[in-house]
């Protein structure tokens, strides 16, 4: 006697379930010494050789997927490797300022022929604010050299205009970063399919165009990354740390931009604000703050 087994498949139609998901990863999650940064024999550089894992960081970057990332800073090829970043897939480059740890133009050099096979349809669309195409401009003067010979193509972004990319379901909106007085330097809010997003390293508190502009806006954030170069040292401007990581949580849940479902994260450490990975998750912890490190993987 045969039995004959029946399987039933149960499809569920509610919801986000059909929504594309997303991933952003966390390339690097230090600012521009790194940690343990060279030369230095700080207790947290001590304890980052010592522990491993979390607590060794390269400088801030990230990816959004094959074709979309955010800053190229001096620990990019670093990360080529140990991420299988496969950089001849980048389409779509945001840089935040002309910061060597955000912008560190000779790795685009290996673009030329000689250094790589690059077809001459690849282009890598390079966006950025007034400052950061200064900085492009005057090193590839340098090489006497076109941008298509690069296979490069440098857009320069304007605050609160939208960049569009059609073929990612992706836009782009420049925002005033509070940073550095010699260039207007950018973060950035992103909109990809119907979840919005904010990664806004090296700024300090945000400016007021901001907010105003975030008002206006009106969305919830499916994930929210920020500065918190300082530690639990209370830095305003240039950075944020402190008081101002929590105040700038609060503001956003005030405005409905952030709650209970919203994955938030602080990044872009530095060796100066004292603090191990496990120190940091102490204190933010309990407002509902994440800490961000070298190669995680955020799901929305």
């Amino acid at each position: 006697m045969h039995r004959t087994k029946t399987f039933f498949f149960v499809v569920f139609q509610t919801g986000d379930f059909w929504e594309k998901m997303g991933k952003i990863t966390i390339l690097g999650s230090a600012a521009a010494e790194g940690i343990p940064a060279m030369f230095c024999n700080c207790r947290v550089c001590t304890e980052a050789w010592k522990n491993g894992g979390k607590d060794r960081r390269m400088r801030a970057a990230y990816k959004l997927n094959d074709h979309v990332r955010i800053d190229f800073g001096p620990d990019t090829f670093c990360q080529e490797l140990k991420y299988q970043l496969r950089s001849e897939n980048l389409k779509h480059l945001f840089i935040t300022h002309s910061h060597e740890d955000h912008l560190y133009c000779d790795l685009l050099d290996y673009r030329r022929p000689g250094f790589s096979v690059v077809a001459e349809d690849n282009i890598l669309n390079i966006y950025g604010n007034v400052g950061v195409m200064d900085a492009i401009y005057t090193h590839f003067a340098k090489k006497r050299c076109n941008f298509p010979f690069y296979r490069l193509n440098p857009v320069e972004v304007t605050a609160f205009e939208p960049v569009e990319l059609p073929g990612e379901d992706m836009t782009f909106y420049p925002m005033i970063a509070n940073h550095m007085p010699t260039e207007k330097p950018n973060f950035y809010v992103i909109r990809h399919g119907k979840k919005w997003l904010m990664i806004a390293n090296d700024t300090g508190y945000f400016c007021e165009e901001d907010w105003q502009f975030l008002e206006k806006l009106h969305v919830r954030f499916a994930v929210v990354i920020t500065d918190c170069t300082g530690g639990i040292r209370d830095i305003r401007d240039g950075h944020m740390s402190g008081k101002y990581v929590i105040d700038t949580k609060k503001r956003l849940e005030e405005m409905g931009c952030v709650d209970e479902e919203t994955k938030y994260f602080i990044n872009h450490f530095s060796h100066n604000g004292r603090l191990t990975h496990a120190e940091f998750e102490a204190h933010y912890d309990p407002y509902g703050i994440q800490i961000g490190f070298d190669g995680l993987e955020i799901e929305y």
